[in-house]
């Protein structure tokens, strides 16, 4: 584990889990849903973390194969029986610290930490990359940055994103403004835009309930809210401007939530125009980067 703490902040990353967070806390109380110590291993592990890393591509590949440049590139299924490739490979790996950016993990003060993925060719994604995401935590705000490297010989496609796992509360309020959501069909694969409807629209800060939403939302604001009455509570998501997409997954039953900031739509890379839908192409040795903070602030009133 690497233990972040500046102040009422805390945070823990698991390298060995997929980069994934283990615990996001504020003055002791878990923001995202903390780890689970029997579900810590590879690769499933991080499906019951905190939260992870989306690279080199968010949600849904259909069928685990798309074209490009010509080309058809299947890729290996990663998700048990599911027919689709989901969330990249980065999930499911190992990453390893960046000792010079933490030379100790020791120091209590250490609020700062950077994990590094080093990908070769395989059917996971058959161009060599590199993956890096850095985590920093200020007196009421955690700072992240990832970035994609192609280190193969060949253009490559990419997309970023991260999927956290906010605690789902019976209070739990929301609030972002999107211009329009896709819809999927029965394999979760989307079809056509709409505007938000009725019980989908959160423009105004709203109770989330259990819509069982799983959909991704396009001309959002990449400004979001989340408040916690239980716990009076704000916690804001900025999202810097590569992040144009937003998937709201909010599964039944469940004690957590999901708000994924993106670069790309579901399914992006079986477009006829992945480039409009948000993908990007990375000249051999080119890299891109996304930010992300989310800024906490108590209610005293």
């Amino acid at each position: 584990m690497v233990p972040l703490h500046h102040g009422d902040l805390q945070a823990s990353l698991h390298p060995h889990c997929g980069g994934a967070f283990s615990y996001l806390r504020w003055k002791g109380q878990d923001l995202l849903r903390p780890l689970m110590p029997d579900r810590d291993s590879l690769p499933e592990g991080p499906r019951h973390s905190g939260g992870y890393v989306l690279a080199p591509y968010s949600n849904r590949i259909a069928d685990a194969a798309f074209e490009w440049q010509g080309d058809t590139v299947q890729l290996q299924p990663n998700f048990g029986n599911h027919p689709h490739s989901l969330h990249g490979f980065a999930w499911q790996r190992a990453w390893e610290l960046d000792r010079q950016d933490q030379p100790s993990l020791d120091e209590q003060s250490q609020d700062q930490a950077t994990l590094v993925l080093h990908h070769l060719s395989d059917t996971d994604w058959p161009w060599d990359c590199k993956v890096t995401q850095e985590v920093s935590l200020g007196p009421s705000r955690v700072s992240l940055t990832l970035s994609l490297e192609n280190l193969d010989t060949r253009p490559m496609p990419a997309g970023l994103g991260w999927h956290p796992y906010f605690q789902r509360t019976p209070k739990v309020q929301l609030e972002f403004s999107a211009a329009a959501v896709w819809m999927n069909d029965a394999r979760q694969l989307p079809t056509h835009q709409v505007t938000p409807p009725d019980e989908w629209n959160f423009s105004q800060l709203r109770p989330l309930k259990w819509p069982g939403v799983d959909n991704c939302f396009v001309g959002w604001s990449q400004r979001a809210q989340i408040y916690w009455p239980e716990y009076r509570l704000r916690l804001t998501l900025v999202a810097s401007e590569a992040l144009r997409h937003l998937v709201l997954f909010t599964p039944e039953n469940q004690t957590f939530f999901a708000l994924e900031p993106v670069t790309h739509a579901n399914a992006a890379l079986n477009s006829d125009r992945p480039h409009a839908q948000g993908m990007r192409t990375l000249a051999p040795g080119e890299r891109f980067s996304c930010h992300l903070q989310l800024i906490l602030e108590e209610d005293h009133g």
